[in-house]
């Protein structure tokens, strides 16, 4: 499996397009936000900076670009060139395979959080007050939950157009509905409702009460919205994905 985990991580660094989304795109975005509003406190933001705001709402962005767009198109690629059906036929699981995808991806998204930490601490002297274990364990958690629904888009996408075609439909809206790229205190009351029925934004939900110093029993609602769509978008996948 590690084998195969290296094989995808060497194809991966072709993939200029999904490196932009889940590493590059939302640090350049944070360094504009940066400059344009700093990370003085805002009464607009409770008193909090825009900085401090945007850097754990961040962890959704980064999610909506590698598991809602670039994990489909990855999957969908392989059914489309007859992968999926000849790992069947390989001693190894079919579901390494995949496993190895989500890895890979979940990965490349923790190294995106990170240079976004990195570039908020050291040039936006951001302040975070929360657990790390809890910011760890709302991350993986938030990763697990978005890419539940990036794979069943692959699941029902016959190819990598429509895979990319169905993730961005999906994803773009809640990139900026759900307070992920604009933080919800910036956007009009009347949003309040679209952006409740948008799983990214219990995503956003969780890490920014982690990243103000949330306890665990604070999370228990937005976690257990998480953990649904999990579970319920993972039995779906399950029922309707097709190796070819």
């Amino acid at each position: 499996m590690l084998t195969i985990l290296k094989t995808k991580c060497i194809l991966m660094s072709r993939e200029y397009i999904a490196l932009f989304f889940s590493i590059i795109f939302c640090p350049m975005l944070l360094v504009i936000f940066g400059m344009v509003y700093g990370n003085d406190p805002s009464p607009m933001l409770d008193g909090k900076g825009t900085v401090d705001v945007m850097i754990p709402s961040f962890a959704g962005l980064i999610f909506a670009g590698t598991g809602l767009i670039s994990l489909p198109v990855a999957i969908s690629s392989s059914r489309e060139r007859g992968e999926l059906r000849r790992y069947k036929m390989t001693p190894v699981h079919p579901m390494s395979f995949l496993l190895c995808d989500v890895i890979m991806y979940f990965a490349i998204s923790a190294i995106g959080m990170v240079i976004v930490l990195l570039i908020g601490y050291f040039a936006y002297d951001c302040s975070f007050s929360g657990s790390v274990p809890l910011f760890i364990y709302g991350f993986v958690l938030s990763g697990i939950a978005i890419f539940s629904i990036g794979l069943l888009i692959a699941s029902l996408s016959k190819n990598a157009k429509i895979a990319q075609t169905a993730g961005m439909v999906v994803g773009f809206p809640m990139m900026f509905l759900s307070g992920a790229g604009i933080p919800v205190e910036m956007m009009p009351d009347s949003m309040d409702k679209v952006t409740k029925v948008m799983p990214l934004s219990y995503c956003v939900s969780l890490m920014r009460d982690i990243w103000d110093k949330a306890g665990f029993s604070d999370l228990t609602g937005d976690s257990l919205v998480l953990l649904a769509i999990a579970v319920v978008f993972t039995i779906l996948t399950a029922v309707t994905f097709k190796w070819d």
